[in-house]
């Protein structure tokens, strides 16, 4: 069974991966930069992509983070596609307004 779980043994940066078992499918990591949190990481095939990024988008916001920025300029369109961003600003400035957008659950 894949699980997207925190992993918390990391210590430089917020992080979130894919796993069957103890196998790492995927994994997608940030920061936070001032008031944003950035999306810099993101290493997993296109179908975890999905995933991955709303549950460290869920947590940024569970902690208080309101907008998000992606610094993933090789992944821009698998972003566009994915909903996250329409654009080449690559920014979510309402985290909480992104997940409440119907075209978004």
């Amino acid at each position: 069974m894949i699980e997207i779980l925190h992993n918390k043994e990391n210590a430089d940066k917020i992080e979130f991966v894919a796993a069957d078992g103890s196998e790492i499918l995927g994994r997608c990591a940030g920061r936070i930069d001032g008031g944003d949190f950035v999306i810099d990481e993101l290493d997993c095939p296109d179908f975890f992509a999905d995933g991955l990024i709303r549950a460290i988008l869920n947590l940024a916001d569970l902690h208080g983070i309101t907008s998000a920025r992606f610094e993933l300029p090789e992944q821009l369109e698998i972003l566009k596609k994915l909903g996250f961003v329409k654009d080449e600003n690559c920014s979510i400035p309402n985290i909480a307004a992104f997940f409440g957008d119907k075209n978004c659950k």
